[in-house]
């Protein structure tokens, strides 16, 4: 897999030390990945990305103390929106595959899928290729349309906070979204504050969060 004798370098972000120990195994015995890094919390892994550091995979579980892996999806892919992550979670749920993948993950795998499985994602996310349920076509976006929808009609954003929000989501920076929606980027910036005032929250954790809630809400 590394003909071209680059080095890759795969990040693990998680808190169970044996499963990052086995999981280094794996990638060195079938895929002669020997460059790998483990993080047990997202917080260092996300002190390690701003210091500079890089990575061509990173393989991230979804619940952890200090920093959950949804955050840290969030707040590193504002950042390196580059950077290729693979969700490998027990947390096999619809609404968390929809908000990693909405937030910019390239793949999501359950921790207790075969080996087989395992190699296959991760070749695939190296490749540049997205790795998701074959049932998670077109779904997902129907869904989290319609959750948003309804968290922005009850916390009565504008059309032009709405507009902003969903920009906010796919990670766009104020002059990506000030350049689409033909907007200054101090008048996105204000729209920004605002819908968080009106979400009631400090950052864009903490909206990912209340649509979490939605989406699991909406399917009873």
């Amino acid at each position: 897999m590394n003909g071209d004798n680059k080095t890759i370098q795969v990040v693990i972000v998680d808190d169970h030390e044996i499963f990052a120990d086995g999981l280094k195994r794996i990638l060195f015995s079938n895929l002669g990945l020997e460059s790998s890094i483990h993080f047990p919390n997202a917080k260092s892994a996300m002190d390690y990305f701003q210091r500079g550091k890089g990575a061509d995979l990173v393989i991230l579980d979804l619940y952890m103390p200090e920093m959950n892996g949804i955050e840290f999806l969030e707040k590193v892919k504002s950042l390196f929106p580059k950077l290729s992550i693979l969700v490998v979670s027990m947390q096999y749920s619809l609404s968390n595959i929809i908000l990693c993948r909405k937030l910019g993950a390239r793949g999501f795998l359950r921790k207790d899928s075969s080996l087989k499985e395992m190699i296959h994602a991760v070749e695939s996310v190296l490749k540049g290729e997205d790795h998701f349920p074959e049932n998670m076509a077109t779904e997902p976006e129907a869904l989290i349309e319609n959750a948003m929808e309804r968290i922005c009609r009850d916390y009565k954003l504008s059309r032009s906070e709405i507009k902003i929000l969903d920009k906010l989501l796919e990670q766009k920076n104020y002059k990506e979204i000030a350049d689409a929606l033909f907007l200054s980027p101090q008048t996105v910036r204000t729209h920004k504050k605002n819908i968080y005032r009106k979400f009631g929250v400090h950052n864009m954790a903490g909206i990912v969060g209340l649509l979490k809630v939605e989406l699991e809400g909406g399917r009873g």
